[in-house]
């Protein structure tokens, strides 16, 4: 036994930590630093920023990531190797999302930004080993395969949208105007950015769905605060562009390009 592979477990143990500390973050960020940009339905926020109830979704990711770090700590189970590549982007991922957090109350305006960019690319690196050994995490079994796809996907999905919605907000504290002719064209440039990407990550993902019913989850939010707002045309704008994605979605099916976890 080599010196790397007696190594390698400590990375799913990491990433079991990691998870643990996904979940206990936001408590303690809530009780000691008062979780102000964090919270729902803030005054003075962009208009297409999604419904508070919306941000629920962070709680299902939350779980479904310690669920499956739990899973994947066994040596035992299907592929060490795979899960071992895994867990060292998806660490950064969930290393990345406490960071976020605390940025939040410290630095929230470009800080919080360039985090969801690095968890960006850690899940984009993660997805891409797992479209690579998608027969291998078949093998996994309904329960292990079934919770990394719907992690993953969901974080993915949640995360492609957030980084531009982040990256509005930074712009509206930066001094942006928030309504108005500028206002309204800025949102809907970021709208058109948000379809770009998930279009592209639909077709790449194979139209995973746990990726999509993710996207789709924030389009609505936004949707919906939108019009809370007094925004018809960018309520209007993130409707044309959750239907955009979900033709894109339909499209990949009828392409026979769908992941599916095992049965």
């Amino acid at each position: 036994m080599t010196r790397s592979t007696l190594r390698r477990p400590g990375r799913r143990v990491a990433l079991l930590v990691l998870a643990a500390g996904q979940v206990a973050t936001p408590l303690l960020v809530s009780a000691f630093g008062g979780g102000a940009f964090t919270t729902a339905d803030r005054a003075a926020e962009p208009a297409i920023v999604p419904a508070g109830y919306a941000f629920s979704i962070w709680a299902v990711i939350e779980l479904l990531s310690l669920l499956y770090a739990l899973w994947a700590l066994p040596h035992g189970r299907p592929s060490p190797e795979l899960r071992d590549r895994l867990a060292a982007p998806l660490a950064v991922v969930f290393a990345g999302f406490s960071a976020w957090l605390v940025a939040a109350e410290l630095e929230p305006v470009w800080t919080t930004l360039a985090i969801l960019v690095a968890m960006a690319a850690g899940l984009l690196v993660a997805v891409r080993r797992a479209l690579a050994a998608s027969q291998e995490i078949r093998g996994w079994g309904r329960y292990g395969s079934g919770v990394f796809w719907t992690m993953a996907g969901l974080y993915l999905g949640w995360v492609s949208v957030a980084v531009w919605l982040n990256l509005t907000t930074a712009l509206v504290a930066s001094g942006a105007p928030l309504d108005g002719p500028a206002g309204v064209g800025g949102q809907l440039a970021i709208l058109v950015g948000v379809t770009a990407t998930t279009l592209a990550l639909v077709r790449w993902t194979r139209a995973q769905p746990a990726y999509v019913a993710a996207v789709a989850w924030a389009y609505v939010g936004a949707v919906i605060g939108a019009a809370d707002a007094g925004q018809p045309v960018l309520a209007a704008a993130g409707g044309a562009g959750l239907a955009a994605v979900l033709v894109g979605a339909a499209a990949a099916r009828r392409r026979g390009r769908v992941l599916r976890p095992a049965h």
